[in-house]
């Protein structure tokens, strides 16, 4: 009897995935305009930005709609390394190549993996990895974001996320926010401490600059 109900309780999710799955692909997707997310400032938290370009192979094996990359640079000559991946709803809102495949892939070595809190009471979630290359070790976070939800840590949630947003919003887009910094002396606290200062004033200025998307198809991508 139990297994009766155990495969047609199976029986009826899979139907009520295909309906829903059906009727998102009926509705008109959202085209983005990535333009304001290149207004991010180049002040934060009295940090100041240089941007880097991106070569373009890198940004083709991206494709991204919207990318900023760039070296926060603090008056005392400490250095934050940006970069900010958006995909709209189109795109499917999900980036295809993430932190723990992109380091490997240029060489780094993934020595340690872990979670951060950014802001304490009411604040996030970030990954945090130690990478290292030829000698050279930096400190990684990064998380993924939505329009109305951040501190996302997997593509498998932020995916959900998006499902979530197509009912019940209409769009379904989301980001990639990731920031490292140089390891001095062994000193991984000290790049913390960089680091978690730059991915709350970070994150502050992305609520402000996040694109916008018309389910009418009439945005720029």
């Amino acid at each position: 009897m139990n297994d009766r109900f155990q495969t047609i309780g199976l029986l009826t999710l899979l139907l009520l995935t295909g309906i829903t799955a059906w009727w998102l692909s009926l509705r008109p997707v959202a085209a983005s305009d990535a333009a304001t997310l290149r207004t991010l400032p180049a002040e934060l938290a009295g940090w100041n930005a240089v941007d880097i370009p991106m070569e373009q192979d890198v940004a083709d094996m991206l494709r991204a709609d919207a990318n900023v990359q760039r070296a926060y640079i603090h008056p005392l000559g400490f250095v934050v390394y940006v970069y900010v991946g958006y995909y709209g709803t189109a795109r499917g809102g999900t980036p295809e190549h993430t932190p723990e495949m992109c380091y490997p892939a240029q060489g780094w070595q993934i020595d340690e993996t872990g979670s951060v809190a950014i802001g304490g009471n009411g604040g996030f979630m970030a990954r945090e990895l130690v990478v290292e290359k030829e000698g050279e070790r930096r400190l990684v976070h990064f998380w993924y974001r939505t329009q109305a939800k951040t501190g996302i840590q997997s593509t498998a949630a932020l995916r959900w996320s998006h499902l979530q947003a197509r009912l019940f919003a209409g769009r379904g887009d989301g980001a990639l926010v990731r920031l490292d910094a140089p390891i001095e002396d062994d000193d991984i606290d000290a790049a913390r401490q960089k680091l978690l200062a730059m991915d709350r004033a970070l994150e502050s200025a992305l609520a402000t600059v996040w694109p916008t998307e018309s389910p009418s198809g009439s945005g720029a991508s």
